[in-house]
């Protein structure tokens, strides 16, 4: 008996070594991976870095431009846009750059596709029928279906969280502008706003959606949120965040929904700044007499992975969610940008 109660604790003592084990090395949902691009062999590829160690893995190789890359919800795969085939059309890679797989086969398809929540669908943009429209297909590009039909060249903007909405908006200057939502089978569209709005992103929790306002001479953002009790399809409450002379764009959520990062050009030329929700204690993360954009959150929102061009050309920066322990993650002379954790 005593042996059993001996063999008992050693195994209770490997489940829990275990177990911390593997919060360090992060969940299955792709862990701590950063997909970018960058120009370092001559053209834009595709590239996965890990950020601990700065180790990349080149995922495309090819004479052509391969851009805006987007890591599946599990992180086992990297959609993006490829012009290889000539025409640009959607390209899926594996996250270890082995097999490359050609989703469409259509003209014009210009426009970053986005993955579905669940990761079983593909938002995309397509010129096949002579108008870009919006296109939902499969993740291994089966079941192609249209969602959207008019003049207008509605451009896509995120998914809703629980797969429900598509947020779109309409170029500039057409005359039906603004932010609207239409559901992934091509029914129910919801005028939102109706102003120069674009770069709409969903929180995470599915109550608010942040975007960029512009009024010709400068850009704000706002957020558009669902009364208390309410849906997308009754009436919605529409807050400016930030009211500065300056630009302010690209907004993203922190994955508590309680934090929004974005980019402002407030002190002459564009930095990291965060804020809450509603607007408040908005605080500037990054100092530096170059531009530093494009911000995008770890999934545990402890992080904020940048480009920055401190250095010359673009490279990854990132810091604690406090603007705290930047560290440069990428280092050559070539151009690093476009991440997504």
């Amino acid at each position: 008996m005593k042996g059993v109660g001996l063999f008992r604790c050693i195994g209770l003592l490997l489940a829990f070594l275990l177990t911390i084990a593997a919060a360090a090395c992060g969940g299955s949902s792709g862990g701590d991976n950063i997909v970018f691009v960058s120009d370092m062999d001559g053209d834009d590829e595709i590239y996965l870095l890990d950020p601990g160690d700065g180790e990349t893995v080149k995922l495309t190789d090819n004479l052509s431009r391969d851009f805006d890359p987007r890591l599946s919800p599990d992180g086992r795969s990297v959609v993006y846009l490829s012009g290889e085939a000539g025409d640009l059309n959607v390209n899926l890679v594996d996250r270890d750059g082995e097999t490359v797989t050609r989703l469409t086969h259509d003209p014009g398809a210009g426009v970053t596709p986005l993955w579905s929540p669940d990761g079983r669908r593909l938002a995309y943009v397509s010129q096949r029928d002579g108008n870009p429209e919006v296109y939902i297909m499969a993740a291994d590009g089966s079941g192609k279906t249209r969602v959207t039909s008019n003049s207008n060249g509605d451009v896509i903007g995120d998914w809703s969280p629980d797969g429900e909405w598509l947020v779109l908006h309409r170029p500039q200057g057409e005359p039906e502008q603004g932010l609207l939502l239409r559901n992934p089978q091509g029914v129910n569209l919801v005028q939102l706003t109706s102003e120069q709005d674009s770069g709409a992103v969903w929180s995470p929790d599915g109550k608010s959606i942040a975007f960029v306002r512009s009024d010709g001479d400068n850009s704000d953002i706002y957020v558009v949120s669902m009364l208390k009790d309410g849906t997308w399809q009754d009436d919605t409450e529409v807050n400016r965040l930030t009211q500065d002379e300056a630009a302010d764009h690209s907004p993203a959520w922190s994955s508590n929904s309680e934090t929004i990062a974005f980019v402002s050009n407030r002190d002459g030329n564009a930095e990291i700044y965060t804020m809450r929700a509603d607007g408040s204690n908005q605080r500037r993360l990054t100092r530096n007499d170059t531009d530093d954009v494009a911000p995008v959150w770890s999934d545990d929102g402890k992080r904020i992975a940048f480009v920055s061009y401190l250095f010359g050309a673009g490279e990854l920066f990132i810091m604690d969610d406090d603007g705290e322990r930047q560290r440069r993650v990428t280092n050559n002379s070539a151009e690093d940008h476009s991440p997504d954790w």
